[in-house]
């Protein structure tokens, strides 16, 4: 047991996000890269990237069922992306998330300077972080916001604002909901993906397959099954000949179609030619189908070179689809099991596995491909051209009737079947290590405060500068995107000062939030100090809290409960301080709240609020149960 478990630990993840919609200015950051590049639709999103888009821009991930719409200046990091987990980061802008699956609602989780908010059920949600404070509205479902000792439910129909004040205590109040463009934009894509129907083929749970009824169509064939077919597609077109190829770690070499739905079908199932028409086979439904890089065989290897004065001539790579019941074998690191659930929606009989994983070469070599008789299956361009991570067209249609390509279509020789490309790894890829997944030391952030990409970002805000990404000397090749960033640059310099200062807007709202609760039946909470074991020591701030019984025993009443206990002490500890004003606030306070004056002591323990008129929250409380919203207006719901 302990050996499976080691061989499950070197496989790459099952479930990727994809780039589903690119609108405007994108700019991606993978850490296998190291440097900003300008987004492209059908990407993998995996642990370790970046998103950020420029003002006006927007994008849109798909994780299996699971959606995220980014607004213009938007930036958030993928923490964790894999089999059990989807956890975020925003850094800065707006970003909607659609969770449809019971199963996402517990591994879903987004973070930001002032908390962290998890999801308690399926619905639809929007996270803002802008002016240093978080805003979490909740359009259908629960929302669910804590920090180090407090935490707060958001309901349906809600919008709460989250920040830390001056004093370093977490604030909060309920607000009435945004409603703008992006709203809207969001909205129309939500009843679009209502209207899908390919989920009655593939289950929905496969990243990407919410394209496929916009592009093309089902039809039964009683070989295969349920075949999709692309519409509009050119003349003469093949599987995997209009894109390019990228390296995208920890898989390696993947293909990244052209197609606005050339995701699906390149990363899962296989390709049948029938009658005349390239179709694509899903294969057995499975409920979460696992993600594979490309399903194609490799050719490469000595024998292989092109003659033609096309991209330097030299070594050359090969590629063709792979048909239903031809196994899959990953030209990465990967465990038995891995390879049974990569294959199993198309081959549920793979005899020689041990083979697959111990000598992939032996397992390809002996091997035919039935794809590669139909017309344009086999791809073949120089190295330069692979590796390069440019379009692969216009190269490989020169090249179709080369005398290197007709023999591989006639009779592949044996040595010419390769079980990876044949292709050097990418050299920046090998000085690093393992891709990391929490944002990269702060001490070297300053190094990308003149290349910040959007419009709407502020390099010299202290939390979007530790949210930057280490960028180290870029290639040649990304000279030309120092030119655009240098641009860029200048306006975010000037709308930078256009802007007021955070911490001024910031003081103006906390007075005018002051004043507003002050006009409130609930008065002023007990200030929290944020780590929980250091709140002994802070009791020395808290002369003014024998005040604090008006607040309202209907929030905290039902957890604060067994608490007494622990908090009489307090009273003990602050007579001393002022013997004569501690029962002069008392009779005060019974004349609004009777009932609460022996239980409210805790909330002045565990409570979170602000003595300074900003609402407070209290410990994490058991899960279903409502939070007050800190402006007292309405009563709290507890379950």
């Amino acid at each position: 047991m302990p050996s499976q478990r080691a061989d499950d630990a070197v496989d790459p993840p099952g479930r990727v996000g994809r780039l589903s919609e690119v609108q405007g200015q994108v700019w991606l950051y993978h850490p296998a890269d190291g440097e900003w590049e300008a987004a492209q639709r059908n990407r993998p999103l995996t642990s370790g990237d970046r998103l950020a888009t420029d003002g006006g821009a927007r994008t849109e991930v798909r994780i299996g069922s699971t959606t995220l719409r980014l607004d213009g200046a938007t930036e958030i990091e993928v923490l964790r992306l894999d089999d059990d987990r989807i956890a975020l980061q925003l850094h800065n802008g707006s970003v909607a998330v659609r969770i449809r699956s019971r199963e996402q609602v517990e591994g879903f989780e987004l973070r930001t300077q002032e908390g962290r908010f998890t999801v308690q059920r399926t619905g639809r949600y929007r996270f803002d972080r802008a002016d240093e404070a978080s805003f979490a509205t909740v359009l259908s479902g629960r929302a669910y916001y804590e920090t180090q000792n407090n935490a707060l439910s958001i309901n349906a129909g809600q919008r709460a604002e989250f920040w830390i004040d001056r004093a370093n205590v977490p604030q909060y109040s309920i607000i009435e909901p945004e409603r703008d463009a992006f709203a809207g934009w969001v909205a129309e894509r939500d009843r679009s993906d209502d209207r899908s129907a390919s989920t009655r083929y593939v289950s929905p749970e496969m990243t990407g397959v919410e394209d496929l009824d916009r592009y093309g169509s089902w039809q039964d064939n009683p070989e295969y099954g349920a075949l999709w077919v692309p519409r509009a597609v050119a003349p003469g077109w093949a599987p995997y000949t209009t894109g390019r190829w990228a390296w995208v770690a920890p898989w390696g070499w993947t293909w990244i179609d052209e197609a606005p739905w050339g995701f699906a079908p390149f990363h899962y199932g296989r390709w049948v030619y029938v009658g005349s028409s390239w179709c694509w086979s899903p294969g057995t439904y499975v409920r979460r189908p696992v993600y594979a890089p490309a399903l194609v065989a490799w050719i490469g290897g000595p024998r292989l070179s092109i003659g033609i004065n096309i991209g330097g001539g030299g070594p050359a790579v090969g590629w063709v689809p792979l048909a239903p019941r031809e196994v899959y074998v990953p030209y990465y690191r990967v465990s038995p099991g891995y390879v049974r659930n990569v294959n199993v929606t198309h081959v549920t009989n793979i005899t020689n596995i041990t083979t697959i994983v111990n000598n992939p070469q032996q397992a390809v070599g002996e091997r035919d491909f039935r794809n590669r008789k139909f017309p344009h299956a086999v791809t073949v361009v120089p190295a330069s051209t692979f590796t390069s991570r440019q379009p692969i067209t216009p190269v490989a249609r020169q090249l179709r009737d080369a005398p290197e390509v007709r023999e591989i279509v006639r009779q592949p020789p044996r040595a010419s079947i390769v079980a990876a490309p044949p292709v050097a790894t990418p050299p920046q890829v090998q000085r690093r290590p393992d891709m990391p997944v929490a944002r990269p030391p702060v001490q070297q952030a300053p190094a990308l405060r003149e290349r910040l990409p959007g419009n709407g970002f502020q390099p010299d805000r202290p939390d979007v500068v530790r949210a930057a990404p280490v960028i180290p000397h870029e290639p040649e090749r990304a000279g030309e995107r120092d030119v655009r960033r240098e641009q860029r640059d200048v306006r975010e310099q000037r709308e930078s000062r256009e802007q007021r200062d955070p911490r001024e807007q910031r003081e103006q709202r906390e007075q005018r939030d002051s004043r507003e609760i002050r006009t409130l039946p609930q008065p002023p909470m007990a200030r929290p100090v944020q780590p929980a074991p250091q709140m002994q020591p802070a009791q020395p701030m808290l002369p003014a809290q024998p005040a604090q019984p008006i607040q309202r025993p209907d929030r905290f009443e039902h957890v604060e409960r067994p608490q007494p206990p622990v908090m009489r002490s307090q009273p003990q500890i602050q007579e001393p301080l002022r013997p004569q004003p501690v029962p002069q606030p008392a009779p005060m306070v019974r004349q609004p709240m009777p009932q609460p004056q022996p239980v409210q002591p805790p909330p002045q323990m565990r409570g979170n609020g602000g003595g300074n008129g900003q609402g407070g929250f209290r410990d994490r409380p058991d899960v279903g149960e409502e939070r007050g919203n800190g402006r007292g207006n309405g009563p709290r719901q507890e379950r």
